[in-house]
């Protein structure tokens, strides 16, 4: 089976020259997991409560050279009839399944996976606008009173821009909330990135036309069915003349969301730096988590757990990695910046999809895209993604079926990836090791 005729929008480092090239003109005259996996802006920063100060260092490669390639006993689990995996969510101590269903531009589809020795169920999945039938799933995420949040896209239009909606449901499917066409498109619009599931409510993330350069960072927040989204002026998450916010993913610990992404700093010698921002109640009380880098790049995939989060990205080409670490009722929001985690000097892809790292048997499990081309600039159409676990002696390569890794969940002591093959065939495969 083959993937969906549409995709959601790869995003990279590449951020950076489409931006400057789109604000040059403009710049020149004027001197964007829970532990099972996971308002208005500015608003009360809430109770005190201690600090546990970081250390700012950055490390870059520093790990002892990838040993041998460790192999893991992977199953290719079988889907009904018609069903092409694109995302996977831990739900309830199972799977969901966020999969496009027929031919293209094919339909909407949700599966849920039992106990191994159960079969698999297709939930209801309702739309409510041409679109919605058509949407091919970009994040569907659990939230803390037992429901889901979903959001979707397909193309169409004069100009074939993604047409996003947003879907709400619970254990028995999902349906889609039809909003008005100015909620996602029109003049200024952006696009959508994903689901972040605070605890407070769920949040949509995207990018909006800044009031002032470039893109900003946007939240759409719930109000009944309606989403509303939320102006970032006077935040951490507006772009300004000479410093364009460029979101890449989001997740949450708790109350406090955690949006990964990079700054394009602009003047002379403009520079991309990986960046990261903080709230401390849902969308209120946001500011930028330090990050320390020595070169350019961004943070692309962020992860969630108890006791912290790991956000893994780019910097000069190679696998970075920072970890954020609480202590046992510590806010995310009161941690002063991130830790530097040292990682194997793995070569990374510009493009590609950076999976949210996930925690499996108690290690983070990080997978990255490879190179489009392998040294000597010669063609890689494998394209494959390598595959990391943070074992007792450090990060460890274990071995995938042949593809990119394009979506991971965990379950008990399971391993769920979707890969697309180097054929482009989509599939979704399991692991216990």
């Amino acid at each position: 089976m083959t993937g969906p005729s549409w995709a959601p929008a790869t995003r990279s480092v590449s951020f950076a020259a489409a931006v400057l090239c789109a604000v040059s003109m403009a710049a020149c005259t004027s001197g964007e997991s829970g532990p099972t996996d996971s308002g208005a802006p500015g608003g009360s920063s809430g109770p005190t409560v201690p600090t546990v100060p970081a250390v700012p260092t950055m490390t870059i490669g520093t790990s002892p050279t990838l040993g041998p390639l460790k192999p893991l006993a992977w199953s290719q689990i079988a889907l009904p009839a018609g069903h092409v995996p694109v995302t996977l969510t831990a739900y309830g101590g199972r799977v969901l399944v966020g999969t496009v269903v027929g031919e293209a531009p094919g339909r909407p589809g949700l599966v849920q996976l039992g106990l191994p020795s159960a079969q698999a169920k297709v939930l209801t999945v309702t739309p409510a606008s041409g679109y919605g039938s058509q949407a091919t799933w970009l994040s569907i995420e659990g939230t803390s009173d037992g429901g889901l949040v979903g959001v979707g896209g397909a193309r169409g239009g004069a100009h074939s821009n993604v047409r996003w909606s947003v879907w709400r449901g619970d254990a028995t499917g999902l349906r889609e909330q039809e909003q008005v066409f100015s909620t996602f498109g029109g003049w200024g619009a952006g696009d959508q990135l994903g689901v972040i599931p605070t605890s407070t409510e769920p949040m949509l993330l995207g990018t909006w036309e800044s009031r002032q350069s470039g893109l900003d960072a946007d939240v759409w927040l719930p109000v009944g069915a309606t989403w509303v989204r939320q102006d970032p002026s006077g935040t951490v998450l507006a772009s300004t003349k000479t410093a364009l916010v460029g979101p890449q993913a989001g997740t949450a610990q708790g109350a406090s969301a955690l949006v990964v992404g990079s700054v394009v700093e602009l003047g002379e010698g403009a520079r991309e730096r990986p960046a990261a921002w903080v709230s401390r109640d849902g969308n209120s009380g946001w500011r930028e988590l330090p990050l320390i880098a020595t070169g350019s790049g961004a943070t692309l995939g962020v992860g969630c757990r108890e006791i912290g989060c790991l956000m893994v990205g780019r910097v000069d080409g190679r696998l970075a990695a920072w970890q954020v670490l609480t202590a046992e009722g510590q806010s995310l929001a009161d941690v002063e910046s991130a830790v530097g985690e040292g990682v194997p000097a793995v070569a990374v892809s510009d493009a590609g999809t950076w999976p949210a790292p996930r925690v499996w048997r108690g290690r983070w499990t990080v997978a990255v895209p490879t190179p489009t081309s392998a040294a000597g600039g010669t063609p890689n159409p494998r394209r494959e993604s390598i595959l990391l676990v943070d074992g007792p002696g450090g990060w460890e390569r274990r071995e995938t079926p042949p593809g990119a890794v394009i979506a991971m969940a965990v379950t008990g002591q399971t391993l769920y990836a979707v890969l697309r093959s180097p054929s482009g065939e989509v599939h979704l495969w399991a692991t216990q090791e």
